[in-house]
């Protein structure tokens, strides 16, 4: 019964929707519902290029493959629509765009092979556009301004450097936590409203006794300073930042702030992401 109302309750959707509707999708792992980096790079490419914006209705319908009860399959399906449903919104999609969010458990198909089907572990994404009278009345239809700049960068010289507040990687990782995505969003809209700005990104880390970097476990590289910059030089390439503006690189250990560490201000201190001013 409750998958005959979530059906019903779609088809409502989808005959209340004005105009011309697309359906993106989105590939999970087996077994997962958190989005890894690949799936926010995913989202990310699909903002940028415009094709989710804040002037659509969504949909956005969870599958799972086969295995796994039926039970189990409607709540993994649920949580894969709910990881995207909250990302967009945190990346400035109005909620009440969103006018449905909802699992359908398995996908159903003849085939029943033993090691899954791949690409029935998705997520849809269906969009329309909203109608007229809508739009005029949500103010982020009409283009804006960059929302923030990166605190006293129009005072750091050319040559120097500014440490970047608030972004945070997975312990022994290259990949930010979700609650960098703001400092990252502020770093992009920074490029956007200095277009004669150009930086070098520079990676430091802490804590390490031997050697000049720390290992990467992800790509297993001798290299995390350079990968941790790498990653924020490929957000902003990703979003349209053009790369004559931008470069990268990783100092290790080399250049820290405090020697010796004695305490974890220390450390923090030491590690740390900075943007060098080339010009502007």
């Amino acid at each position: 019964m409750k998958k005959i109302i979530g059906l019903l309750k779609l088809l409502l959707c989808y005959n209340a929707l004005h105009a011309q509707t697309d359906t993106l999708k989105l590939y999970f792992p087996h077994d997962v519902y958190k989005l890894d980096t690949r799936l926010q790079r995913s989202l990310d490419s699909m903002l940028y290029a415009d094709a989710i914006n804040n002037r659509q209705n969504l949909l956005i319908v969870g599958y799972t493959d086969h295995l796994g009860t039926d039970a189990y399959n409607e709540r993994l399906s649920n949580h894969r629509a709910k990881e995207i449903q909250n990302y967009l919104v945190q990346m400035h999609i109005p909620a009440a765009n969103i006018k449905l969010c909802i699992g359908k458990g398995e996908l159903q198909t003849n085939n029943t092979s033993n090691t899954g089907i791949p690409p029935n572990r998705r997520v849809d994404i269906v969009t329309s556009l909203l109608g007229k009278e809508t739009v005029k009345k949500t103010p982020q239809a009409k283009p804006a301004a960059p929302k923030q700049v990166i605190p006293n960068i129009e005072k750091v010289a050319v040559g120097q450097t500014l440490r970047l507040q608030n972004i945070y990687f997975e312990l022994g990782r290259h990949v930010v936590t979700r609650a960098s995505l703001p400092a990252l969003q502020a770093l992009y809209e920074t490029m956007v409203a200095m277009p004669q700005l150009k930086i070098q990104i520079e990676g430091h880390i802490c804590c390490l006794r031997f050697g000049v970097d720390a290992l990467d476990e992800e790509t297993g590289e001798i290299s995390l300073s350079a990968n941790r910059a790498k990653f924020i030089y490929n957000y902003l390439l990703e979003r349209g930042i053009d790369k004559e503006r931008i470069s990268y690189k990783g100092f290790g250990k080399s250049r820290p702030l405090v020697w010796p560490e004695k305490t974890i201000e220390d450390e923090e201190k030491n590690r740390r992401v900075e943007i060098r001013v080339l010009s502007k």
